[in-house]
């Protein structure tokens, strides 16, 4: 077994770590996915080396990531304040240059840069990586498998009205699967399922019945968890996500088996989506009552947050205020408003990249992942009969959607699997590549 393959290893263990550890919410748990994916890339590196093979990485999004890291390293090294956790309180720093890139607290914005200079490496490897198509499709298997076990997972939770967050003692009524924060697992559901209806569309092509099965039976449990799970984001974007999804893979998923064929597969789809909805309807009565709540009182304080946040922007538009420092400057514009409780995010992650990266550094992530969308949307009208690109384009659109309403970016383990897809959108394809 080769470096390179064993780097893939790594990454696949790390896309089954991220999940299962609650998502890696948690600095420990972070921390320890930030080694994990440090050590997959010097893996790769090592390949690399040992094989004299040059990697192929696309200039454009290696350029990008560079710029985020001079940036990000040049507001680390002015800091504005010294933040002290046990008061929150901040206290100047005479060593601050005005017109310069800074940050409110140097610590904080480290352990950022942490966080995204190991995610940044994961993903210079993976944009090579991918390239090679075994090592793509397992990939992707990965993610599949694991959002069904997670989906599995939560169905059961629901079923047996279980209230304490596996591996904890922590209880909730809110968590779904591994995941703490409905909200974070319907993310999670809806960057699993493209993958697994690729799969399972790739599958209808194949002899093997019982892949055949096993993935279309996955692709609908992990769709009809969405339901399940109390997200309301996730109930909104499952059926304009299918409906893209089909759009795409419109030429794979309706080629060969004529009419016959495809009649016979609308009927098993119509079984099996009959009897899991006789398994599902009575527990997706909760999720309903989320709805009836937003007809009754809105979408909370959303709207207020995007306007303190818009609000932070104006006061530091050029620089913004440091990677990762969104809960810190949050308190001073929010004081006003008298809101109740603390404010770590601004459920709404264009906005808060505005915040901490500034207006120059937003443009940089958004031609960062907004290029390499258009790029996976030229490459897939160019070839249609590419699935992995397709469920590539599928993820990414419902996650941007998903970060205009809440913060999937600011977590660990959607971090990793948005990087995977955006790195397939990136890949330098194979002049002869066979279609995937």
């Amino acid at each position: 077994m080769s470096l390179r393959q064993i780097a893939v290893l790594l990454f696949a263990g790390a896309l089954v770590y991220a999940p299962v550890a609650h998502g890696c919410v948690t600095r420990e748990a972070w921390l320890f996915l930030d080694g994990w994916l440090a050590l997959a890339a010097f893996v790769y590196g090592a390949g690399c080396v040992g094989e004299a093979k040059s990697p192929r990485i696309p200039l454009f999004p290696l350029g990008c990531m560079i710029l985020l890291l001079v940036l990000g390293v040049t507001q680390t090294l002015n800091p504005k304040y010294f933040y002290d956790p046990v008061t929150h309180g901040m206290a100047p720093l005479h060593a601050y240059r005005p017109g310069f890139p800074g940050t409110l607290d140097q610590r904080t914005s480290l352990l950022a840069l942490v966080h995204w200079g190991a995610l940044g490496l994961a993903f210079l490897a993976l944009l090579d990586l991918v390239r090679d198509r075994d090592a793509r499709w397992f990939l992707q298997t990965v993610i599949a498998t694991t959002a069904v076990a997670l989906a599995i997972a939560g169905i059961a939770q629901k079923i047996q009205g279980a209230v304490i967050v596996p591996f904890t003692s922590k209880h909730s009524n809110t968590f779904f699967g591994t995941y703490v924060y409905h909200a974070h697992a319907a993310a999670f559901l809806n960057l699993g399922w493209p993958s697994a209806l690729a799969l399972a569309i790739r599958s209808w092509h194949g002899e093997r019945l019982i892949s055949r099965a096993l993935w279309i039976n996955g692709f609908l449990l992990v769709f009809v968890a969405l339901f399940i799970n109390i997200s309301k984001f996730g109930h909104l974007a499952a059926l304009p996500g299918l409906a893209l999804a089909l759009l795409l893979m419109r030429k794979r998923m309706f080629s060969g088996g004529g009419n016959a064929s495809l009649l016979v597969r609308l009927v098993i789809a119509v079984i099996v989506l009959g009897a899991l909805a006789a398994l599902v309807l009575p527990l997706v009565g909760r999720s309903v009552g989320r709805w009836d709540d937003v007809m009754r009182f809105g979408f909370g304080g959303r709207p207020l947050l995007f306007k303190i946040a818009l609000n932070i922007v104006r006061q530091y538009p050029l620089w913004g205020t440091g990677p990762g420092t969104f809960h810190l400057v949050f308190p001073y514009f929010s004081a006003e408003y008298r809101l109740e409780g603390r404010f770590t995010h601004a459920h709404q992650d264009y906005l808060q990249t505005l915040v901490e990266w500034g207006i120059p550094g937003g443009a940089i992530w958004l031609a960062l992942i907004g290029g390499g969308f258009i790029k996976g949307l030229r490459d897939h009208w160019r070839r249609p009969e590419e699935l992995s690109t397709g469920a590539a384009l599928v993820a990414v659109a419902i996650l941007g959607a998903h970060a205009m309403v809440d913060f999937p970016l600011q977590i660990g383990s959607l971090r990793l699997y948005a990087a995977v897809y955006l790195a397939i959108l990136w890949r330098v394809r194979a002049v002869r590549s066979l279609p995937t």
